[in-house]
């Protein structure tokens, strides 16, 4: 399989699942580099203050939250540019994990939804392994073979009007093995537990400056409630924060993503809009090599949200 750099697409898009799983992965905590990041809130000096120990715990379960079975979200992309109107663009979600980590597949429909599509045209497929080796393969036609994203087409988006990128789908930084924990913030209406991740020396995320990444915990589920990706000077790129839980056949799912540029302020929303749960797909539905179609599933087993 070739690798391919895509110069005019950008994606920042996550899984919307309640957290991310590593089955048998765990790292210890390491200290800190200091970098200038800016530092957490300090007004929650109410909230509980767990030790490095502890810290440690609680990151290992949320390398391994998971939901039961496999899944399928259908969900809604609304761009939200500070100084232009708002535009929508419509996808499919699969999920599942293997050994490696979880394993997403994604078709994405380019046109803004109240228009007509473009004849001809097909959605951008994209087969996503996270985990501690992550990679993203991409296909423009159902008929193409899926090629590897990599370099800095990792940090670019897969198509132009949203902000999703390869690297917030791989989301590295999960698995980083430099962290240190920071101590409670408030994040919305939630406490998390503030963790700094920093890059391994030589990584790709090191060598496009990305210096270090903040992540708060739910105090509670451990799930992620928000990330915070920060460049080479200090400063806040892009924010990820996840919104609205709602229980779906029997399992929580986080409903709402929001990603933010830090700098132009626009706003990209990842809403789920229906969702089924439970499921088992063929692995080979999330092998790039395989030339496996993405599953066709009975509406009836779809939850409206």
């Amino acid at each position: 399989m070739h690798s391919i750099k895509t110069p005019t697409f950008s994606f920042r898009l996550r899984s919307a699942v309640l957290g991310f799983t590593a089955a048998g992965l765990f790292y210890a905590c390491l200290p800190s580099v200091s970098m200038g990041v800016p530092s957490r809130d300090e007004r929650v000096e109410r909230y509980e203050v767990i030790d490095q120990a502890e810290g440690a715990k609680r990151m290992a379960a949320f390398r391994s939250l998971r939901l039961e079975g496999d899944f399928c979200f259908k969900f809604q992309l609304k761009h939200k540019p500070r100084k232009d109107r708002t535009v929508r663009y419509n996808g499919i979600m699969y999920g599942s994990w293997n050994e490696r980590g979880p394993v997403s597949r994604f078709k994405l429909f380019p046109e803004e939804i109240g228009k007509d599509a473009p004849d001809g045209n097909a959605p951008i497929e994209l087969i996503v392994q996270n985990g501690i080796s992550p990679k993203v393969w991409i296909r423009h036609q159902s008929t193409a073979a899926f090629s590897l994203i990599e370099d800095d087409a990792l940090f670019e988006p897969i198509f132009e009007g949203v902000l999703y990128t390869p690297f917030d789908l791989q989301m590295p930084f999960v698995f980083w093995d430099n962290y240190s924990y920071e101590g409670p913030s408030r994040v919305s209406s939630r406490v998390g537990q503030c963790f700094l991740m920093q890059p391994p020396a030589g990584s790709l995320a090191e060598e496009f400056d990305v210096s270090a990444v903040r992540i708060a915990l739910d105090d509670t589920y451990y799930a992620l409630l928000k990330a915070e990706v920060f460049g080479g000077e200090g400063e806040l790129r892009s924010t990820f924060e996840a919104g609205v839980l709602r229980k779906i056949q029997g399992q929580w799912i986080v409903r709402e993503v929001s990603l933010q540029d830090a700098q132009s302020k626009d706003v990209t929303d990842f809403n789920v809009k229906a969702a089924s749960v439970g499921l088992i797909f063929d692995a080979a539905v999330f092998d790039p090599d395989s030339n496996v179609g993405a599953p066709e599933i009975s509406a009836a087993l779809f939850e409206v949200l």
